[in-house]
């Protein structure tokens, strides 16, 4: 199975992304190659949620199964739950959205709660946890000129942590149980 995952910008996206994706289709018992998107290089919510960009990508990637745009939900301030449902609509049996509580640098913050120096429920409703709780997190630890700005550090305790991060982050959860239909061969 191919699976092609459309982030806002893979630059950094990359590190938490990925590792994860991956292990949703190991936790369903499926391996997958899973991608991410580079070319185009996207920058930015508005570019990876234009309809009509997403219907180039999927357009000019006829041998993908599976498309999943995972991008940030950014306390839904600028519509991207409804306009990441959209998209997916657009697409029945090619793509699906996850949209990371407020960034996917929460995702690589919850392997790690019980080192922060807040309580979760505060990362997790903070609009922008990006800048107030991974910044200074990685910058404590002296992550920061590694790769992906510490993305990559910080992921490398997934496969220990993976039960936390599925039951702190029920989008992940969310989004393993709406591939599990691509493992059984029928989406």
């Amino acid at each position: 199975m191919r699976v092609l995952i459309i982030p806002e910008d893979p630059t950094l996206d990359q590190h938490v992304l990925k590792p994860v994706v991956e292990r949703v289709f190991a936790d369903l018992g499926r391996s997958a190659r899973v991608d991410v998107l580079r070319d185009p290089h996207l920058s930015g919510i508005d570019q990876a949620l234009e309809a009509a960009v997403v219907r180039g990508i999927i357009d000019d990637h006829k041998m993908i199964d599976l498309f999943i745009l995972a991008v940030d939900r950014d306390c839904d301030r600028f519509a991207n739950s409804a306009k990441a449902s959209a998209r997916e609509s657009e697409h029945p049996g090619k793509l699906v959205a996850v949209l990371a509580q407020q960034e996917v640098e929460v995702w690589a913050l919850a392997l790690h709660r019980s080192k922060l120096r807040s309580p979760w429920r505060e990362v997790t409703s903070c609009c922008d946890p990006k800048e107030e709780h991974w910044d200074p997190f990685v910058a404590e630890r002296g992550w920061i000129g590694t790769v992906g700005k510490g993305r990559k550090r910080a992921m490398r305790d997934i496969g220990a942590g993976w039960g936390g991060l599925v039951q702190v982050c029920p989008e992940i959860a969310d989004l393993r149980d709406r591939v599990r239909p691509w493992v059984g061969g029928t989406p």
